[in-house]
């Protein structure tokens, strides 16, 4: 027996080393060299594939939300080079992805952007060690089968409270979760579902209220200092630094205090 069920067919992935794109690695020859034959790989691989893939990795090709919320800065996770060319792959093949799905930011969020025509969303995963005093999490994604597509139908998030559980002595139990769907009120999640959705949620305010407090609770216990909802709404639709200043200027921020050269 394989083990491989026929009524679960095998979902393709592509798994990217992303740390190869990082902004905070030093730009030698040689790691460039890797890095744009590592991103023709993918404009090749998914040439080739014939059905829909999810793409991963672990440092997301988005400004870092770390840097956002502790540093009060806006800063690019991928050298600029090496992030064009992989929204011009996505442009390309966007059709081809179910999902992308990311770690590094310790944290659940996604971002979404509109470049011509064409939305792109990243999600990243929270983690389950309590690095910078977070609570333990993972996150689950929900692919269900139409007919002969695939789509992402939600995101999942579950947390434990370690420390409460630890000063009980007893086993830590992951019991609570959020799911990206229930917040945003969709049916699935697709590029396009969630930049419309964001696009009027600060005027909205209630699915901004309930991702902000449901968030909320995690970075209470983390310590971490909330930002305001306009400012968070322009992370989450913006992929570069000149688009998030844009966004934050229209909300009568400067954009100074946010800005660093990645």
């Amino acid at each position: 027996s394989s083990g491989i069920n026929a009524e679960w067919p095998l979902l393709p992935g592509i798994s990217l080393n992303t740390n190869l794109f990082s902004a905070s690695v030093q730009d030698r020859s040689s790691q460039r060299e890797y890095a744009v034959s590592h991103l023709q790989w993918l404009s090749d691989t998914l040439d080739a594939v014939k059905g829909r893939v999810v793409i991963i990795g672990h440092i997301p090709p988005t400004l870092s939300l770390y840097a956002l919320y502790h540093n009060k800065v806006a800063k690019v996770s991928w050298r600029l080079e090496y992030f064009e060319n992989f929204r011009e792959i996505y442009r390309r093949h966007h059709e081809k992805v179910i999902a992308m799905l990311f770690g590094h930011e310790h944290q659940d969020t996604f971002v979404v952007e509109r470049n011509s025509g064409v939305d792109m969303a990243t999600y990243t995963f929270p983690s389950v060690s309590p690095i910078y005093s977070g609570q333990p999490s993972y996150g689950i994604a929900v692919i269900q089968n139409h007919g002969n597509d695939r789509k992402l139908k939600d995101i999942f998030t579950y947390h434990t409270w370690l420390d409460y559980y630890t000063r009980l002595r007893i086993e830590p139990k992951f019991l609570t979760y959020r799911s990206f769907g229930q917040i945003f009120r969709l049916n699935e999640l697709t590029p396009e579902g969630l930049f419309n959705k964001t696009k009027n949620i600060v005027e909205e305010s209630d699915g901004m209220r309930s991702f902000m407090a449901v968030k909320g609770k995690v970075y209470q216990e983390r310590a971490v200092p909330m930002i305001s909802p306009h400012l968070y709404y322009c992370y989450t639709t913006n992929f570069n630094i000149a688009a998030f200043v844009q966004c934050i200027e229209s909300f009568g921020y400067d954009g100074k205090p946010y800005i660093v050269n990645s």
